[in-house]
């Protein structure tokens, strides 16, 4: 499925309102992560991420430079991280090592794991199909809480299309 204009306009805008939380973004070099949900074909994958950040690309010189934190997430307490040039999401390599793997998993799960090791990250992205589960809303409330509810951006790509959601889910 082709991305539409309109989608690009609303994650573009969505991206600007991250980036301009005050206390937010203040340096030359934007660190930020990218989380994939292994429950997406390989496909998927390689149709979302190249026009995600080609638009941004061409939005903001602030992603010319980019320290690009990649966050497979395979299951609860199975996050393989790397980190990887943006640069490389353009090319097919990139998406060699990826395999889809599908498994129930807790969406407080991994706001932990991205309060935890990804609290440097000025944007957060999480391409997911929207299938996790949410068991205890006290610990989602607590794991988005003091920043990442305001730093987090959900790709949600389902059979109709592609959505943005911001903070909660």
């Amino acid at each position: 499925m082709d991305v539409s204009p309109v989608f690009l306009q609303k994650f573009k805008n969505t991206v600007d309102r991250v980036l301009h939380v005050p206390g937010n973004f203040r340096e030359p070099i934007l660190e930020m992560a990218v989380v994939l949900d292994t429950n997406l074909s390989r496909d998927q994958i390689k149709q979302v991420l190249p026009n995600l950040f080609r638009s941004l690309k061409m939005h903001s010189p602030v992603f010319g430079n980019v320290r690009l934190n990649v966050v497979s997430w395979e299951e609860d307490g199975g996050m393989v991280h790397s980190i990887r040039p943006m640069s490389m999401l353009f090319l097919d390599s990139f998406y060699d090592t990826y395999h889809q793997v599908c498994r129930k998993k807790s969406f407080e799960g991994l706001l932990s794991y991205l309060k935890m090791y990804q609290a440097r990250s000025k944007l957060i992205l999480v391409l997911t199909d929207g299938r996790y589960v949410v068991e205890r809303e006290d610990l989602l409330e607590q794991a988005m809480k003091p920043f990442l509810g305001r730093k987090m951006i959900q790709v949600i790509i389902g059979e109709e299309g592609w959505e943005i959601g911001y903070g909660n889910p």
